[in-house]
């Protein structure tokens, strides 16, 4: 009797095990199942989703200040050349410069089958609000009594000296100077030069914004001593300036001198046009031009009726001045940030 529950009853606990194993079995089967449909449905999900996310992430509009800011960055290697160019171009520049430039005159005035030449080799050192110019010409003129062995002279002629000194505060959209000038006379020939000491005043204005660069330059000078059988000296000498940018460093320029002899009197009134093209460098600013002239109104034996006006220029960048530009982009950046936000508050 006893044996026989016994036997009952441990058929009955291998039932319940046997039970148990299979729900433990059936449950861990399913929740295996149950894993993987979740995983597959994630990977769907995403699949599906991302597309659309990235759609919508790409067609959300960016913050306006942000493109503005964006616009700024993009646009400064252009303004920054627009910078250059008209530095270059600027004789207030406050950079050390060396210039050489050429006029030829193929046509003078009264004097048939004639040409000359003047060179000019110009060294411009500013230092605090002054910019001084020393300016030599070596001269290919006609002889005063030509002969069979001596149709020209060639030589040194008269030293300038012109000292400016800026009037305006840096952050002006106009540049003004006023200065002393003088003329030496170091001719190595008479006819190169006007053999007196030449001393006046030189007015100079320069405005540039964007592509334009306008300006102009007016000096008085009178003869004050020299060579007494040399006649009496006394002009005026202006020039106007314009120049308009193409793109890319080349731009458009007129610079005609205009020269007014009180004494004699004579003068001569030129109209140029002409190009030139601008080439930044880690170090130096080059600027190479063209400009034929052509006078309008001329009187006087000798004065040039055309000339072609022709040079480069260097300007030497320093330290100082680079940091000065990398600030000022700097601070039109920050303006142009948070002049959009306040228009967004």
């Amino acid at each position: 009797m006893t044996s026989e529950t016994e036997k009952e009853e441990r058929n009955q606990g291998c039932s319940r095990r046997t039970f148990i194993e299979t729900a433990v079995l059936t449950v861990g089967a399913a929740q295996a199942v149950a894993w993987r449909a979740a995983f597959g449905a994630a990977v769907l999900v995403t699949l599906v989703s991302s597309p659309a996310l990235a759609e919508e992430e790409g067609d959300r509009p960016q913050p306006e200040a942000d493109l503005v800011v964006e616009e700024v960055v993009e646009d400064q290697p252009s303004e920054a050349l627009q910078d250059q160019v008209n530095a270059a171009n600027n004789p207030l520049a406050d950079l050390i410069s060396v210039s050489l430039h050429n006029y030829y005159f193929p046509k003078l005035n009264g004097i048939p089958d004639e040409s000359a030449n003047t060179f000019w080799l110009r060294l411009v050192t500013p230092f605090w609000r002054i910019v001084p110019r020393v300016s030599l010409p070596i001269q290919v003129a006609p002889a005063p009594n030509p002969s069979a062995t001596t149709a020209k002279v060639t030589g040194i002629g008269d030293l300038n000296v012109f000292a400016t000194f800026i009037l305006t505060p840096d952050d002006s959209p106009a540049m003004f100077g006023l200065g002393p000038i003088y003329t030496a006379p170091t001719a190595s020939n008479d006819a190169l030069g006007n053999g007196k000491h030449e001393v006046g005043a030189a007015a100079l204005t320069i405005w540039a914004k964007g592509i334009f660069l306008v300006g102009a330059l007016v000096n008085y000078q009178i003869g004050v001593g020299g060579d007494s059988n040399k006649p009496r000296t006394q002009f005026i000498v202006a020039q106007p300036i314009v120049m308009l940018q193409l793109g890319k460093g080349y731009y458009l320029r007129s610079a005609p001198i205009w020269f007014f002899d009180i004494e004699q009197p004579t003068y001569n009134v030129p109209f140029g046009l002409g190009a030139g093209k601008v080439i930044p460098t880690e170090k130096i600013v080059f600027n190479l031009f063209i400009e034929p002239q052509f006078a309008m109104a001329l009187r006087g034996i000798g004065q040039p009726a055309v000339q072609i006006f022709a040079g480069i220029n260097m300007q030497f960048k320093t330290g100082r001045k680079k940091k000065t530009d990398q600030a000022a982009r700097i601070v039109n950046q920050l303006k142009a940030e948070q002049s959009m936000r306040s228009r967004m508050q």
